[in-house]
């Protein structure tokens, strides 16, 4: 359905087989698998495209945890929030959240789902309270990032936020003791990171370790990969593991900017980048990170998002430049 860029790709948390997709055209669209069990192309009805809420593109777009709102963040400088309709894959256009001074590159919610947070060219992150369906309270505009704020993504069972940057750093944010306010807790990389640990190049993405992962372990790391061609692992401690700390650092394949990553609860980090391959990477027993899987020509272009899905652990989506979202299933060696 899109004839141009496709900027993200995430599934719906509550209903398998349904995906959402945000195009470089200012579109958005949801594709419904006829059968949710299967995952061969032409078990995909035609996608289907909400209202329009965007004249620019839309760089992202984010279901909540209960699956009742939509968020998509545009380069129209808003984040539209739709609400679920009848029949259930119906969307309905409820508000606009205005506030950066220009793009939004990426929205995502909390675990809760009360919260939403935005990030954009403006070098700001901002933190959005629900209060209901259809109206959004600003409750923190947060400064400090020294360029282009790439991604945020939310710790996975606290209210504490990551965000990443071309300034090369990742910032961990949190709400203040008194709850009145919230601020940096951490700054890790960049030029004013701790320890001088970190990237070497813009930081496109960070994720989390799932909360519960399939061997019955719990997650307690956090990774993040970047145009300087490597990841770092940063391991978390303190109160439910939310303070990170430099880890490790390993080599990709990819022979080109990572854009995205993604940590799934089969363990696997699975990454797209700029050389239009899919790769996933396993943790041996001595701790040292390997790639176990490719695909060197995944898309005919820039692989922009890939995700674990969170109804099957072995499946994988991702979107690309080439204006497509594919779909592939993964097995352990």
């Amino acid at each position: 359905a899109h004839t141009h860029a496709v900027w993200h790709v995430t599934h719906d948390p509550c209903i398998r087989g349904v995906v959402y997709a945000s195009s470089a055209d200012g579109s958005t669209h949801v594709c419904v698998r006829k059968n949710a069990e299967s995952t061969s192309e032409s078990s995909w009805s035609p996608p289907t495209m909400l209202e329009r809420a965007h004249d620019r593109a839309v760089r992202c777009v984010a279901v909540s945890p209960c699956g009742r709102m939509l968020a998509s963040a545009s380069f129209d400088g808003t984040c539209a929030v739709y609400v679920r309709a009848s029949p259930q894959h119906a969307w309905r256009r409820a508000c606009a959240l205005e506030g950066h001074e220009s793009e939004v590159k990426r929205c995502a919610w909390s675990p809760s789902g009360s919260l939403l947070a935005t990030c954009g060219r403006d070098r700001t992150v901002w933190v959005w309270e629900a209060h209901g369906e259809e109206e959004f309270e600003c409750v923190a505009a947060l400064h400090g990032h020294g360029g282009d704020v790439k991604c945020v993504t939310w710790h996975p069972s606290e209210d504490v936020l990551v965000s990443a940057s071309y300034d090369e750093s990742v910032r961990v944010w949190r709400e203040d003791e008194d709850g009145d306010d919230w601020s940096c807790a951490q700054v890790l990389g960049g030029e004013s990171g701790d320890g001088g640990e970190g990237h070497r190049g813009t930081v496109w993405r960070a994720s989390f370790e799932p909360r519960r992962r399939m061997d019955g372990g719990a997650g307690a790391r956090c990774v993040s990969c970047s145009g300087d061609g490597e990841f770092v692992v940063w391991n978390g401690s303190g109160f439910c593991n939310t303070e990170l700390a430099f880890g490790v650092r390993f080599q990709c394949g990819h022979d080109q900017a990572v854009l995205s990553c993604d940590w799934g609860a089969n363990g696997f980090i699975a990454a797209g980048g700029g050389d239009n391959s899919v790769r996933v990477y396993g943790e041996g027993a001595d701790g040292v990170w390997h790639q176990v899987a490719c695909i060197e020509n995944a898309h005919d272009d820039d692989v922009n998002h890939v995700e674990w899905s969170p109804h099957d652990p072995m499946e994988l989506i991702s979107s690309s430049d080439d204006g497509s979202v594919k779909t592939w299933m993964f097995a352990v060696a």
